[in-house]
């Protein structure tokens, strides 16, 4: 028998060691055998460092989760690379269900031009992020929280730009060179998770600016970032590009880029 595929799951966090200890302990309790677990510390105090394999680096600034992500994944990819990957954050669980990582598998393998996916979220906000039934459903970009990605798609694209210190606008320009190379992404509503939110930017002991000053200054940097790399008419050129071959209900390039424009 071939042995199972492979998957790295890096999570990233900053001065939470409970938030680590629950996520590392909810990955463990899944069955799948051949899986790694990556900690990425971005700038954590070393009182607060969890006895998971860790990396860490100095980072009073916080330069940000996309760069804490982007640390995991180079410092693995000195070592060895993966069949898939899953990136998320430290407060972030699925609901309902012990085992989902080989489920998640089936799901890629049964859509061998799936790049990247995220479980569904009940109570988001985020459009399209509520399930509607059980299977795929495209979308131009998921809620950047909980992203298992195939590992082709990951050795040929790297992740998240690390210039984008806020996140928002990073999963935009990735979809769009997915989309670009007829790559797709999706949420898939066979699993949901539960996400604590509010736990890094502004929370106790996590050296961060206010959740208000993080949400003004991701709008401005992502507006203006779109506009000077792509041009004025970036969300219709990235629109027509994932709507090619994908019947896809929302559009967050243009809905983000109106609620992008409210910070200017």
């Amino acid at each position: 028998m071939s042995q199972q595929p492979s998957i790295a799951i890096i999570i990233v966090s900053r001065n939470r060691p409970d938030l680590v200890e629950r996520s590392v302990k909810h990955f463990e309790q899944d069955s799948y055998p051949n899986k790694e677990i990556l900690v990425v510390e971005c700038g954590t105090d070393a009182q607060n460092l969890s006895p998971y394999p860790t990396v860490s680096y100095t980072d009073d600034d916080f330069k940000g989760k996309c760069f804490g992500h982007n640390v995991g994944l180079n410092y693995l990819n000195m070592q060895k690379t993966y069949d898939y990957y899953l990136f998320c954050m430290n407060d972030v669980y699925v609901n309902d269900k012990t085992d989902f990582l080989a489920e998640m598998i089936d799901v890629m393998e049964t859509n061998p031009r799936l790049g990247c996916m995220s479980p569904a979220e009940k109570d988001s906000d985020y459009p399209g992020a509520r399930p509607k039934g059980s299977g795929l459903r495209p979308v131009t970009t998921s809620d950047y929280l909980f992203l298992f990605m195939r590992g082709e798609v990951v050795q040929k694209y790297g992740f998240f730009n690390h210039t984008f210190k806020y996140c928002w606008g990073a999963i935009h320009e990735y979809s769009y060179k997915l989309y670009r190379d007829d790559w797709f992404m999706a949420y898939y509503d066979g699993l949901d998770y539960l996400h604590l939110g509010g736990t890094t930017y502004g929370a106790k002991n996590t050296k961060t600016i206010s959740r208000e000053q993080y949400q003004i200054n991701a709008k401005r940097f992502a507006y203006n970032y779109f506009v000077e790399q792509y041009g004025e008419n970036w969300d219709t050129e990235f629109w027509d590009v994932a709507t090619k071959h994908h019947d896809i209900e929302h559009n967050t390039y243009s809905k983000h880029r109106t609620y992008w424009a409210g910070a200017l």
